[in-house]
């Protein structure tokens, strides 16, 4: 009998080439080889986008422009090379963009697209497929809050380590709050090296070089944020795609907290992630500002990956689990209790606060993750008005 790797590949290939003329030359290509049909787009698809697009539709093969623009070429590499193997078109034997190409990720190369060429393309990918023990991309949750002093770094610390409590593949935490550092603060670190770093040796960034800019504690790695608050590092797109594609191959899930809606949406990283974790307390102030970034997620990505986080759930002292969920048309996906004294002595402790009715809803947030249940819209209501009006007066920042 022969074995499952022996089976045929079934190619289904996303082609992103804007050229026109070899766009027209591998069409035709690709229409006479036995494709299911293959999706032709002319123009690159901004960053964030690519790789949703693979997950929703199921591509195995991406042919890639490699030459139109190189900046966005590398980075849509970046984003797309953990997902399935990249063909890069390059219309001449340029060995510096044949070398870029390749430390992004790029799996083959194509200059003259010919029927027998893409079919020796693809044989040799077919050969190295390992498809029955084929390593998934790890997955990338952003967490940011809808107003600073929410508790976004606090669930990001317990997420990451229910997440690792498992045990198996390592996850990585990283502190992308430059400002306030509280990954490092809330666990006592003290560490060498920061992103900073990381976007300076880049170009040479391997795993032995990896190791040594992270630091472990809790059983997770963890990329702190820098000890001088004056530090600042620029992650433009292209860099978090980069980032991104890096951590995926080597954890199974990154948790990555950052300091406000707007540095998610602007660097990227809110539209890579496979989640964005939205945290908010019942108070009108954060009700208010996380509307408003709710608003600006929705204009720059993907609203079905945002899930609404409800922490230090109290409902004696602000509004009702189902009043939330009226006044920014969005139901809480998870609702952390308020356990502040648990959440003070692990403060005190640097350490998850492990045994605590906090960590236990945090456990329960992962399951939900894991399944990946719906989120929930509602309509609007005067609370939704009061919120969304110009201007707020009750809103006290």
């Amino acid at each position: 009998m022969p074995s499952q790797h022996s089976r045929p590949v079934v190619w289904k290939p996303l082609v992103l080439c804007p050229q026109p003329g070899v766009f027209r030359s591998l069409q035709s290509v690709l229409s006479g080889l036995p494709f299911e049909q293959p999706c032709m787009l002319s123009e690159y698809p901004r960053a964030g986008t690519a790789a949703p697009l693979v997950e929703r539709n199921g591509f195995n093969v991406c042919f890639l422009d490699a030459a139109t623009n190189g900046e966005t070429v590398q980075s849509l590499i970046g984003e797309l090379a953990p997902l399935l193997p990249v063909v890069a078109l390059h219309p001449g034997n340029d060995a510096d963009l044949i070398l870029r190409c390749l430390r992004r990720g790029a799996s083959e190369f194509l200059a003259d697209p010919t029927p027998e060429s893409v079919r020796v393309v693809l044989e040799r990918l077919a050969r190295g497929r390992t498809e029955p023990a084929a390593q998934s991309a790890g997955r990338l949750f952003c967490v940011v809050p809808g107003k600073p002093g929410c508790g976004a770094s606090t669930l990001a610390v317990h997420l990451a380590t229910q997440m690792r409590s498992g045990g198996g593949d390592p996850v990585l935490l990283v502190d992308g709050d430059q400002l306030t550092a509280s990954i490092g603060f809330m666990l006592k670190l003290k560490p060498e090296f920061h992103l900073q770093d990381v976007a300076r040796d880049w170009s040479r960034m391997d795993d032995d070089l990896w190791s040594r800019m992270i630091v472990s504690a809790c059983g997770l790695d963890i990329l702190a944020a820098p000890e001088d608050p004056a530090s600042r590092t620029e992650v433009s797109r292209q860099f978090a795609g980069q980032l991104c594609a890096f951590w995926r191959k080597r954890y199974r899930a990154v948790i990555l907290d950052l300091p406000d809606v707007r540095t998610a949406a602007d660097c990227g990283f809110a539209g890579l992630a496979d989640v964005v974790l939205v945290v908010t307390t019942n108070e009108l102030a954060a009700l208010h500002a996380t509307s408003r970034g709710l608003r600006l997620l929705n204009g720059a990505g993907d609203p079905a990956k945002v899930r609404l986080i409800l922490n230090r759930y109290t409902p004696a002292t602000g509004l009702k689990r189902e009043d939330v969920k009226t006044a920014l048309s969005l139901a809480p996906f998870a609702v952390l209790c308020n356990d502040y004294e648990a959440i003070q002595t692990a403060l005190l402790d640097g350490k998850p606060a492990a045994e605590s009715r906090f960590a236990a809803s945090v456990q329960e947030l992962c399951r939900q993750l894991s399944d990946k249940p719906a989120v929930g819209k509602s309509g609007n209501s005067w609370i939704s008005s009061l919120l969304h009006r110009k201007p707020l007066a009750l809103a006290n920042k």
